[in-house]
């Protein structure tokens, strides 16, 4: 099999001097020979990287360039270089199809080559330092599995036979972020840095990693293994990807849903992740800080996912707008956790008394439009995580010379079913808006109101 048509030289000015440098000192340590080649691309498999190599072989090459002795030729391997890091969707589509030696591939050789890059890219993704503050699951067969059913559900062949081609490779990487990122971390991570070091340090820049601070000095033991992690923080809004940081789990705090309520309440962005007891992984993203309130709230920026038995992410539907709901202690009142649906009948809830929830969505949830996550309509939970989503926001001290003034409270304040009550019946408390007056009327000093009361007495 051969590569695409060379260019000429006017094809690799997409490089730097340096660029240019780096990648004669890389062809000078891989291709020496077939076995140096697949010897230098480890974690990447002999077969994979075998095969690569005479993908590079083929690729045409000017008269002026002789081939090199051993089957490759610097300008051969700076031409794949460039269509590999910096070239078009059907380049890398026809780089993708040579790992497996072909210019058509069988569903069964597009999940292999796929394993084989999600391998590498785990390789080194959770080298990175942040994930000291978590440990996750470890990945297994079957979690690899589900992450690449998920990345080839958009791949569709053009002649609706069992093959696929390289145009067809061409378009479902073209609609297909997530499997991009993954193609180019990998092309860097292999080809483009020398050390582990620069590799690490340009894919902390690449690959949406968050950072787990931990909790109370110790690494949080997580429900959620590495392909979710990085699953979930990708389909995050980018100003919320950069932290995760631990507010709950029933294997930390107990099963308490008052300390669930605690723990998450007033802490902004927030991801909720549960397993029930048949062994479904799902949840919620929140993207409205939680708040026990009479109603649903939230914004449309939130949405509910799946991770097992399979990956989906369920975002608004915009029928309406029953985003997100809390309450607790209410005697009139649904008391629990929920997202989306209807009271009664939640996309995802979690019952006050915890070990409990529902997913009523058939045949789908009608504010995100999510199927039943759960293996059963009514499931036992087994395991409830939250995490906060970005980096704490610290309030600014009060610098008032006065010092913090105490706010009057209304009757309501310390009235908390009263006040869920009014909010219900669509009212607010007058009290309300008045307080800011009357923190201004505190201010005034005793010469001033001398001097108003003085000025009825002289008219």
């Amino acid at each position: 099999m051969g590569g695409s048509e060379s260019k000429g030289s006017s094809e690799l000015q997409v490089f730097t001097l340096t660029e240019t440098q780096r990648l004669q000192s890389k062809y000078e340590k891989l291709c020496k020979s077939t076995k140096s080649f697949q010897e230098g691309l480890a974690p990447l498999s002999a077969g994979l990287s075998g095969n690569l190599y005479q993908y590079i072989s083929h690729i045409p090459t000017p008269h002026a360039h002789h081939k090199h002795k051993q089957g490759v030729s610097l300008h051969q391997f700076q031409v794949f270089a460039a269509h590999l890091l910096k070239g078009t969707f059907e380049e890398k589509a026809a780089i993708f199809c040579g790992m497996k030696n072909s210019r058509e591939l069988s569903m069964a050789e597009v999940c292999e080559l796929l394993s084989g890059l999600l391998g590498v890219y785990q390789h080194y993704v959770t080298q990175l330092p942040h994930w000291r503050g978590i440990h996750t699951m470890r990945t297994s067969t079957e979690g690899n599995q589900r992450f690449v059913s998920y990345l080839t559900k958009g791949l569709t062949g053009s002649a609706g036979g069992e093959k696929f081609s390289v145009g067809d490779v061409e378009t479902w990487m073209s609609r297909t972020p997530h499997l991009m990122n993954l193609f180019d971390t990998v092309s860097a991570a292999l080809f483009q840095f020398d050390s582990v070091g620069e590799i690490l340090e340009n894919l902390a820049a690449m690959v949406p990693v968050p950072v787990f601070p931990g909790h109370r000095g110790e690494a949080v033991l997580s429900v959620l293994d590495q392909n979710s992690v990085l699953y979930l923080n990708y389909n995050l809004p980018s100003m919320h990807q950069s932290e995760w940081r631990f507010l709950f789990s029933n294997t930390v705090f107990g099963d308490s849903f008052s300390q669930l309520v605690t723990n998450i309440t007033n802490q902004g962005p927030t991801l909720l992740v549960l397993r029930d007891k048949r062994g479904h992984l799902f949840g919620g993203v929140a993207a409205d800080s939680w708040q026990c309130r009479a109603k649903f709230y939230g914004s449309s920026s939130c949405f509910l996912f799946t991770l097992s038995p399979h990956y989906g992410i369920y975002t608004p539907t915009m029928y309406n707008e029953n985003f997100m709901y809390l309450n607790q202690g209410q005697t009139t009142l649904l008391n629990g956790l929920g997202m989306g649906g209807q009271m009664d009948y939640f996309g995802l809830w979690i019952d006050s008394n915890f070990n409990h929830g529902h997913s009523k969505a058939k045949p789908k949830c009608t504010t995100y439009g999510s199927p039943q996550l759960s293996a059963e309509p009514e499931f036992e939970v087994d395991v409830i995580e939250v995490w906060a989503l970005g980096p704490e926001k610290r309030e600014e001290a009060d610098s008032d010379e006065e010092g913090e003034k105490t706010v009057k409270k209304s009757i309501l304040q310390g009235n908390t079913e009263s006040k869920a009550m009014l909010e219900l019946i669509g009212k607010t408390r007058a009290s309300e808006g008045f307080r800011e007056l009357e923190d201004e009327e505190e201010e005034q000093t005793e010469e001033m109101k001398r001097k108003m009361n003085t000025i009825p007495k002289l008219l």
